[in-house]
């Protein structure tokens, strides 16, 4: 019996430490999250294919959050969406490569062919861990989901780009949250060309989040993202415009974030 009474009360203090991080409200674990997809199919087969798409970069060069990419991310079999019957890797008549056009980065799509039945479904994302908990020296690297225009990963050039939705949020106990957050349209140009197609559909996207714990069971995050679809019908010859939106500042916010972000812009 002697014995077990240190044991016991060694228990409660680790119980006691441990309920005081739980309910001091105080963000715990925090990290921040990538994720950046591209899908390419055809309806039928075509043959003698270019396509150049935008890719995300941030300031003059190509980048997802802190990592530079190259061709090589499209090839590596760890970022190919696939179905579960479908092959491992892309066929090795597919070429691609990151290349310049007109002060702008974009992914360079080659070849000979390309069936229905071999679609490109490219998912990436990378995670950095800020630690167990939230200190000052954290906060600066944190992303900056509500000014991402010449702060974050974004597909460019951007045409066109307007405001078509905004909400201020809901103040809480927690600082605020916006659900919906502020939402741009714009134009980016993609260039194809190939022959005998019907249908090819192009899209890509790329969200950045900030992710924390607080309490027992409150997972918080907020996050901007950036899309672009095109559809094209019969044999396209260049350049056309894709619709695009971006997303921004939706999610929660606490005070020290909030005090953080104090850059902002609305386009790039």
């Amino acid at each position: 019996m002697r014995f077990r009474l240190p044991v016991v009360l060694l228990a409660l203090v680790v119980a006691q430490v441990f309920l005081c991080g739980c309910l001091s409200g105080e963000p715990q674990d925090p990290y921040t999250y990538f994720r950046y997809e591209l899908s390419i199919w055809t309806a039928t087969p075509i043959e003698n294919v270019t396509l150049l798409v935008p890719i995300p970069t941030r300031g003059d060069q190509p980048v997802i959050g802190p990592e530079q990419i190259s061709g090589e991310l499209y090839t590596d079999p760890g970022n190919l969406r696939k179905h579960p019957s479908d092959p491992s890797t892309l066929p090795e008549h597919y070429d691609f490569a990151i290349v310049p056009v007109d002060g702008q980065y974009y992914l360079r799509l080659t070849t000979p062919y390309m069936n229905p039945a071999e679609p490109i479904g490219v998912r990436y994302s990378n995670r950095t861990s800020l630690g167990d908990k939230l200190r000052p020296e954290v906060v600066p690297q944190l992303i900056d989901t509500r000014h991402p225009f010449g702060n974050e990963s974004l597909f460019a050039p951007k045409q066109n780009l307007t405001l078509i939705a905004s909400s201020s949020g809901t103040p809480n106990e927690r600082g605020y949250y916006n659900p919906e957050g502020y939402r741009y349209s714009y134009t980016i140009p993609v260039y194809a060309r190939y022959e005998n197609g019907t249908q090819v559909s192009i899209s890509s996207e790329i969200e950045g989040s900030n992710r924390w714990l607080e309490g027992f069971d409150f997972a918080g995050q907020n996050r901007y993202s950036d899309a672009y679809s095109l559809t094209i019908t019969d044999d396209p010859q260049g350049w056309m415009p894709a619709e695009g939106e971006v997303t921004a500042g939706q999610g929660g916010y606490r005070e020290w974030q909030l005090n953080f972000s104090t850059t902002s812009g609305s386009e790039e």
